[in-house]
């Protein structure tokens, strides 16, 4: 069994985000070039590579959620969006993800948590910012954050 799964985000961020911090969800969406100013969200995923020497090399910062087309294990389509509301933004993403990236993802949840509208905000202080589903279940389970700190399901 491989440790593929369905991640869809569907939430509505507030008005107030900096055209900087657009730019830089734009970015992570596959929707715009990596920011001049740099990286403030979330370094994006980071991949080492060995090169040819036997070196660890870095490579540069790469989009978490920017994934297109049809899926690859999950079936259906792969996609992500932000747009401009008469409130605020609307963010949806449809991907499919492997657990070694929920280190990265997680300063990415937490900075949507901080910017969600109080709508989404459960009277405990928790926010279901999106859905993971294994790719062989049948019912997805939801990914919640709370004071700052995001429970992956298991």
């Amino acid at each position: 069994m491989a440790d593929i799964f369905e991640f869809t985000l569907s939430l509505d961020l507030r008005d107030e985000l900096s055209e900087a911090d657009v730019a830089e969800l734009r970015w992570h969406l596959g929707l715009g070039d990596l920011p001049e100013s740099g990286l403030r969200i979330e370094s994006g995923s980071r991949w080492l590579i060995e090169n040819d020497e036997g070196h660890l090399v870095e490579l540069d910062p790469q989009p978490l959620l920017d994934q297109r087309g049809p899926a690859c294990e999950t079936g259906g389509i792969l996609t992500a969006s932000l747009e401009r509301t008469p409130t605020g933004w609307r963010l949806e993403a449809r991907q499919e993800v492997h657990p070694e990236v929920f280190p990265e993802m997680s300063a990415l949840m937490r900075w949507l948590y901080l910017r969600v509208d109080f709508g989404m905000v459960q009277p405990d202080g928790s926010v279901e910012l999106g859905r993971l589903r294994g790719y062989e279940d049948e019912h997805s389970q939801p990914l919640l954050v709370r004071d700052d700190r995001v429970f992956w399901p298991r």
